[in-house]
């Protein structure tokens, strides 16, 4: 018989479960943790505890005894952990765990173990436990290592096998998702294995090639621009042809991911989308991105709050739709002293400076335009709003870009001296 034989692989329902832990040390805090998350009821007995511990303890997640094990700590125990380096100590914990029919995990000495503990890699949808009995920790870390690296393929491997079980009447989901602001690698997750499995993507003309390259390739792509404009991804697309064609794929079973660029609910659409999906009875799903003034904030290291220079942050449409004509803005009641970050605001930037200056705010503040944030062609302005006309023409600044506005747009010194300097500058004017 193998040293494995010997063990079944189980998966123990620890919600609720009495477990007493003996030691604190750096082991033992890391299976307490474990245990804490998967909802059980922790008594640790130890001469010391880890801060870790004591912090758990005084918030009153777990019961922590100091001294030294006794027998009768272990009445109501369901499961026994022992890591402390007593070694003598671990030995009678397990023999006194053993005696009581209760299971008992030693580190680092299998022999006193009625059961191992597994390395763990967990994925949407899925946990899977590796052992090789303490025997060949190299092979157990190599193997968790792939399953790490994969989990995304297993978890949209899973969707794509369930999907394929659903009844054919049965209407399909709709993931209204954030692209972020177009750095592939600042998507979420969620986002990633949700675009991976998806049967059909609808998407803003402002979502990356790079980015929808990402759905698989027999997944159709149909584009959505307001305005009209062509966008060199597919047809073009008004809201509600967009509303018509998410329902539409819907009822054909499909997983539709609703791509856009930014987060949807942040001047995306996403609420009136949300709206017309629950009014045709269409499941459906929220899936946050990065949205567009934080990415570019981030990648212009540009502090949206700084507590010398910004305490509020303003989100701003700096051009309506047509159906609401003029603009809702009441500029005069936006903070001076924070940071307001303008959306959809490159075409008349002009009118924005004239309403800001009408509005109060000094010729000198500083502003800076964050065009395709975070993005290799990422280009970053900056000035004073006397100066923001002239330098957008000049500049021929085009979206998408966000406009800032605040002290907080002067990069400060102290950041801009972090620079690497083998990188290419931003270019200012």
């Amino acid at each position: 018989m193998s040293a494995m034989q010997r063990y079944l692989p189980v998966f123990h329902d620890v919600l609720g479960a009495s477990v007493l832990v003996v030691g604190a040390g750096a082991v033992g805090t890391r299976k307490i943790e474990s245990l804490l998350a998967g909802g059980a009821r922790v008594t640790v007995v130890a001469k010391e505890f880890s801060p870790a511990v004591l912090e758990r303890a005084a918030r009153g997640d777990l019961t922590a005894v100091r001294g030294t094990f006794h027998p009768d700590q272990m009445e109501e125990a369901e499961l026994v952990f022992v890591a402390t380096p007593d070694r003598a100590l671990n030995h009678r914990v397990s023999a006194e765990a053993r005696r009581r029919r209760i299971p008992v995990n030693v580190a680092d000495s299998p022999g006193d173990c009625t059961f191992i503990l597994p390395a763990v890699v967990r994925g949407e949808g899925f946990t899977a436990a590796i052992s090789t009995g303490g025997r060949h920790p190299w092979a157990a870390k190599a193997l968790r290592e792939f399953l790490e690296d994969h989990r995304v393929e297993i978890s949209v491997r899973m969707e794509r096998g369930r999907r394929r079980k659903r009844i054919a009447a049965r209407p399909g989901k709709v993931y209204i998702v954030g692209a972020g602001p177009g750095d592939p690698d600042l998507l979420t997750v969620r986002a990633l294995g949700l675009l991976r499995s998806a049967d059909a993507v609808i998407h803003d003309y402002l979502v990356p090639a790079e980015i929808l390259s990402l759905a698989p390739a027999k997944a159709p792509r149909i584009c959505f621009a307001r305005r009209g404009g062509t966008a060199g991804h597919g047809a073009v697309l008004k809201q509600n042809a967009i509303h018509e064609a998410m329902v539409r794929l819907a009822r054909e079973g499909k997983s539709v991911v609703r791509l856009k660029s930014g987060d949807p609910l942040v001047f995306g659409r996403g609420g009136e989308e949300a709206e017309h999906l629950s009014r045709e009875g269409i499941p459906f799903e929220i899936v946050p991105g990065i949205t567009a003034a934080m990415g570019c904030a981030a990648a212009a290291v540009l502090p949206l709050t700084h507590r010398e220079r910004s305490s509020s942050v303003t989100f701003v449409a700096g051009h309506e739709t047509d159906e609401k004509g003029k603009s809702a803005v009441d500029w005069s009641l936006l903070p001076k002293d924070g940071t307001l970050a303008v959306y959809m605001g490159v075409g008349r930037v002009a009118a924005i400076a004239e309403e800001l200056a009408g509005a109060g705010f000094s010729p000198d503040t500083p502003f800076a335009i964050v065009e395709n944030g975070s993005r290799p062609e990422q280009r970053i302005l900056r000035g004073t709003l006397s100066d923001l006309p002239r330098i957008a023409v000049e500049s021929g600044v085009r979206s998408p870009a966000i406009l800032f506005v605040g002290r907080s747009a002067a990069l400060p010194h102290f950041i801009s001296s972090q620079e690497d300097p083998g990188e290419p500058a931003a270019q200012s004017i």
